[in-house]
């Protein structure tokens, strides 16, 4: 298997090490920017997974979502849909006051 080098951007990289040295940020987003951080410097995505303690698939996909439509989508997730909201703005106000 061949280590194949991501090339990112000098801002992409740099906003990704901010990321990393957040304390105030979700692990997994601190995950998937190492993920990226990792594989420039042209780790295998074996190494990367086994470094991060993550699977494989994992580190694929996020190189993969990277790959695909940019940096924001390797590190947030869409929005899903799911069960929409039952309680509206203003009872939740109400309740809040």
């Amino acid at each position: 298997m061949r280590n194949t080098y991501l090339n990112l951007t000098e801002e992409d990289r740099d906003y990704l090490v901010a990321l990393t040295r957040k304390r105030t940020i979700q692990a997994r987003i601190v995950d998937h920017a190492k993920i990226l951080l990792y594989k420039s410097q042209g780790l295998s995505l074996d190494k990367i997974a086994e470094k991060l303690d993550v699977t494989k698939r994992t580190v694929q996909l996020c190189i993969s979502k990277y790959n695909q439509d940019g940096i924001n989508a390797a590190l947030y997730d869409n929005e899903r849909s799911g069960r929409p909201v039952e309680i509206s703005n203003d009872a939740k106000a109400w309740m809040i006051n």
